[in-house]
């Protein structure tokens, strides 16, 4: 399979998936590029920055179309702190990520399927 990126080059994307972790997983030519901070759903001008013979990594820069998902960042630490990855993401999509992350999980592994229940909110519980 021919590589279709090149590092230090410039794609338009369509993320269409976000990953494990929270990232965009955007496709070109079946070739699997993650992009820290991209959401699903969003339109994105991308740097390429370091290339796999299986996947790319790129980082954002511009969101041509944003996510109904995203929001404002409100902390300046953010992007160099790392210990917040989805702090950009509306907290009832992060539930979703969540959610979809433990059930690709789970259909990676298990022969019998089964369906994941919906991500408990914070305080929810009714432990105490």
């Amino acid at each position: 399979m021919q590589i279709p990126v090149e590092k230090n080059k410039e794609y338009i994307v369509d993320v269409i998936d976000n990953g494990f972790e929270g990232e965009g997983i955007a496709k070109i030519d079946d070739f699997t590029i993650f992009i820290p901070g991209g959401l699903k759903g969003e339109k994105l001008k991308i740097l390429i920055l370091k290339v796999l013979s299986s996947h790319a990594f790129a980082k954002i820069l511009e969101v041509i179309k944003e996510s109904e998902a995203r929001e404002k960042v409100d902390c300046e630490s953010f992007k160099r702190c790392g210990g917040c990855n989805l702090r950009h993401v509306k907290y009832e999509e992060t539930l979703n990520i969540k959610k979809n992350a433990v059930q690709n999980l789970i259909n990676k592994t298990l022969d019998r399927k089964i369906q994941v229940e919906d991500t408990i909110r914070n305080g929810e519980t009714g432990i105490l």
